[in-house]
């Protein structure tokens, strides 16, 4: 509803600010309760989507917390959350050779061979996650805690003024990452373009029933997952490519082959999936996407007077 909004909207800043944060980590507690359950295949996936809005909101409103919340424990909360991306990585990868691998059902075939390294690497993965987590995080959730609520409500801006203004500076690091990639093989520059859309749609979310900002989220959902998966595909083409580099003889120049076939695959994927991202957030249609941004933000603003 939108009172929802609204009356998030009104808060003071830091207890905005503070109110999303503290729903986030818990999500990150319960999730981190679930990962040694071996068959709750989300429960890595919904940690982590925890763990990314924990952080985002944690640098986004900076300001409010920076004599309560120390970069010491920033630097343990994103060190722990850097832990759980390869996994992830391998998992896709994974998925996307079964996917896409006629010859996956032979044993012998080099697709078959890397589907079952990576499937063992991310098995060996999320045994070091589920450890180090299980023994550290929860000690670092608890000091998080302690410190959100030390925060002192001394801006005097609602948080719907505050981050209507977030929302706004996020957008325009969006707009400078969406003009600064120089192709479907500029991976930096896509992967950056990625994260400050996703930053973007995280603030937005709290204020999704506000008119206008729903239908941004969800463009900004799109674009997201768009440049994610052309992510993950150079990040597989390079698994591929290490894998090709290590095939020898007697068989090597047929099973190099057959890993060219899905490497082939996977940049005809790549270069569709960059023709969209040209054609939907790029060159003459990139007004639409800025206006709509300065729409959702004075929509916020409004609702925090």
């Amino acid at each position: 509803m939108a009172s929802a909004s609204k009356k998030l909207a009104h808060k003071s800043a830091v207890k905005g600010a503070r109110k999303l944060m503290l729903q986030h980590l818990e999500e990150a507690v319960a999730a981190v309760e679930r990962l040694p359950d071996s068959e709750d295949t989300e429960a890595l996936h919904d940690l982590r989507v925890a763990l990314r809005h924990l952080r985002t909101y944690l640098t986004t409103y900076s300001k409010l917390f920076s004599e309560a919340v120390p970069a010491r424990s920033l630097e343990a909360l994103k060190e722990l959350t850097r832990l759980t991306n390869p996994a992830r990585d391998a998992e896709v990868q994974a998925g996307w050779i079964a996917e896409h691998s006629p010859s996956r059902q032979s044993s012998s075939s080099p697709a078959a061979r890397l589907h079952s390294r990576l499937t063992e690497h991310h098995a060996e993965l999320l045994r070091v996650i589920r450890e180090r987590f299980t023994r550290d995080f929860p000690r670092l959730a608890r000091r998080l805690r302690r410190q959100l609520h030390r925060a002192e409500d001394e801006d005097a801006r609602t948080f719907g003024k505050y981050s209507s203004k977030q929302v706004l500076r996020r957008g325009r690091r969006l707009r400078e990452r969406l003009d600064r990639i120089e192709g479907m093989a500029d991976i930096e520059g896509c992967h950056k373009a990625r994260i400050a859309a996703k930053r973007v749609r995280y603030l937005l979310e709290p204020f999704d029933s506000l008119e206008s900002a729903e239908e941004l989220i969800d463009q900004l959902k799109e674009l997201q997952d768009t440049l994610g998966e052309l992510h993950d595909l150079h990040v597989l083409m390079e698994t591929m490519s290490s894998a090709t580099e290590n095939t020898q003889a007697p068989k090597g120049r047929r099973q190099r082959s057959e890993l060219a076939s899905l490497a082939s695959t996977a940049r005809q994927r790549m270069t569709r999936i960059y023709a969209q991202v040209e054609k939907r957030w790029l060159n003459d249609t990139k007004a639409s996407l800025d206006e709509a941004l300065a729409r959702a933000a004075s929509k916020i603003r409004k609702a925090g007077r």
